[in-house]
């Protein structure tokens, strides 16, 4: 087995990165300094993110280097399906050991290729260095016109609000993998639940039918937890976020791990998971029929946007607060990570 120190940075760029991701050898492709890309009279959409390395799905062994990889693309393609954008091109920037694995490294960037491809995002370049850990980070650029980028800081109270995938699988997948008896899933229910590590895309269809409709206020991806994400919005938009409680409907799975590990179904389902949904508000009174019919997806209306601050549940007994309990990176020594 040969290891990437025996092959050498350049090597590795000449021989298999550039033609790996640019096989026509495009002057628009990897290959030089820079990534060039033509905005035109659109908006430039950039965001960076990071995979770690010991991400939980893929230390349980859910995901290869493969599906690492895809998970990369994906968390950075979702930023721009946030913003109403069309990705344009992916940076990645990859710290590695010079003991790791040639051929890990393959399928980490075929994984990222796979995505890649199905977001119409290419890789356009990056950066390759040493490392003493595993560090895996992306640049993504996309377009949009300038007139209907969504953003996080535009919710109104009497605004409806919305999320785009069933609420509650993914903390209960990680629920069931690091708390749960095997026994409470099935086979095929285990092997339904970690697609949510595994087939999860970013939605940017819906995204930019949210920015063309023109009636979307507010909003981001979930790639941190429901509870934190709407938080995050509504502190943003410096409103209230007022979940009606009747609306958060979990399906069976996600009912018997939080039964199993003796947590309100609620509380399970608005804690830490990334699903990359995208979550947000739309202007005005909306009923679900409504939004589908706009918008041509099947989303949840989950309730209203309210004068005051952070995120509640709101029932016939008043409101309760709504824990930001998702990932959060340099909390105290307990607190949730990924």
């Amino acid at each position: 087995m040969r290891i990437i120190s025996e092959i050498g940075e350049k090597r590795l760029i000449a021989e298999f990165i550039r033609p790996f991701f640019n096989e026509t050898n495009s002057p628009e492709g990897v290959g030089d300094d820079c990534a060039m890309v033509r905005a035109d009279s659109q908006l430039v959409l950039l965001s960076t993110d990071r995979v770690p390395a010991d991400l939980i799905s893929f230390r349980l062994g859910i995901l290869d280097f493969a599906g690492l990889g895809r998970y990369l693309a994906a968390l950075n393609v979702s930023d721009i399906a946030a913003c109403g954008g069309s990705p344009k091109a992916l940076l990645l920037n990859f710290g590695l050991p010079g003991t790791f694995a040639y051929e890990d490294l393959v399928s980490l960037c075929r994984g990222v290729r796979e995505m890649s491809a199905r977001c119409e995002c290419p890789v356009l370049g990056g950066d390759l260095s040493s490392a003493s850990e595993l560090s895996l980070s992306a640049t993504v650029m996309g377009l949009v016109p300038p007139g209907s980028v969504l953003t996080r800081r535009g919710a109104r109270p009497g605004d409806t609000v919305f999320v785009s995938r069933p609420i509650g699988r993914t903390p209960a997948a990680f629920a069931y993998h690091l708390q749960c008896p095997a026994s409470v899933l099935t086979g095929e229910e285990v092997v339904d639940i970690n697609r949510q590590f595994t087939a999860l895309e970013p939605m940017i269809e819906l995204g930019r039918n949210l920015a063309a409709c023109g009636q979307c206020s507010s909003c981001m991806d979930n790639t941190d937890g429901l509870g934190q994400t709407l938080c995050e919005l509504a502190l943003s938009s410096g409103v209230a976020f007022f979940v009606d409680a009747e609306s958060v409907i979990v399906d069976g799975v996600v009912r018997r791990i939080a039964e199993s590990i003796n947590m309100d179904s609620r509380m399970l389902a608005f804690s830490a998971g990334a699903d990359l949904s995208l979550v947000g508000t739309l202007k005005g009174a909306w009923s679900q029929a409504a939004v589908r019919e706009r918008l041509g997806f099947v989303v949840t209306v989950i309730g209203q946007v309210g004068d005051g601050e952070g995120a509640w549940f709101r029932d016939r007994d008043g409101a309760k607060r709504i824990a930001c309990g998702g990932w959060n990176y340099f909390m105290p020594s307990g607190a949730p990570q990924p």
